[in-house]
């Protein structure tokens, strides 16, 4: 059970955004189809249903495609500079090209793409930086960070890139070295990265869903 607490996590997050989803910014709905693919696939994945020419690696390699189009997509709209979000979507179409070309190419179809997957990462992680250093020169002074809904969803896919760059340079390095302690870290890191992550991100819908339900109720006063 241990192995697969962060799908329960997902679960958690999918039912929180379903829930709350009604009343969720029109940014934040993109979620609740996207977390309803993820809770599909790692089910997929702990029923060994993705198994292919004995190995899931193939699907984790799309499946980050699809993280880094969605997470890029969410944190770029947050930002209201047009050139900014169409210099955004440039880099994102490049990075995702540069991720097939390893599928197809480099690393292959059938092997974990590290390659591309530290580079999508790191993409996301500037991104989140990027957007912390644009809010805090453009704060409103009577923004309560605490009760944001944007800064903990982006606090989320912080760490949790941050954590899978550690891990697909450690998964690299030490399957080079034919270190098999790997597997320890393959068992903790994930589990941790994803439930800060969704963590995160229920926090979000709750507060995104407290917000607008004050709204409604000063417009009814």
């Amino acid at each position: 059970m241990l192995d697969s607490i962060y799908f329960y996590f997902e679960l958690f997050a999918f039912f929180v955004c379903l829930y709350t989803y009604k009343k969720l910014d029109r940014n934040f709905k993109v979620f609740l189809p996207f977390l309803a693919f993820i809770v599909i696939y790692e089910f997929a994945n702990l029923k060994y249903w993705t198994l292919w020419h004995h190995t899931n690696a193939w699907c984790s390699n799309l499946e980050s495609i699809i993280e880094i189009i969605i997470y890029t997509r969410f944190i770029s709209a947050l930002d209201k500079r047009k050139q900014y979000r169409k210099n955004v979507r440039i880099v994102l179409f490049i990075i995702v090209l540069f991720s097939f070309i390893d599928m197809i190419f480099i690393q292959g179809f059938f092997m974990l793409n590290t390659i591309a997957m530290v580079i999508q990462y790191s993409v996301l992680t500037v991104l989140v930086c990027l957007y912390y250093f644009n809010l805090m020169d453009n704060v409103d002074e009577n923004l309560d960070i605490i009760r944001y809904p944007p800064f903990w969803a982006t606090a989320g896919i912080l760490f949790y890139a941050l954590a899978f760059i550690f891990y697909h340079v450690a998964y690299s390095y030490m399957a080079y070295k034919q270190n098999y302690q790997f597997f320890l870290l393959a068992q903790v890191i994930p589990n941790i990265a994803c439930l800060i992550l969704y963590s995160l991100l229920s926090v979000a819908f709750i507060y995104q869903y407290k917000k607008a339900s004050s709204i409604n109720v000063i417009k009814t006063l």
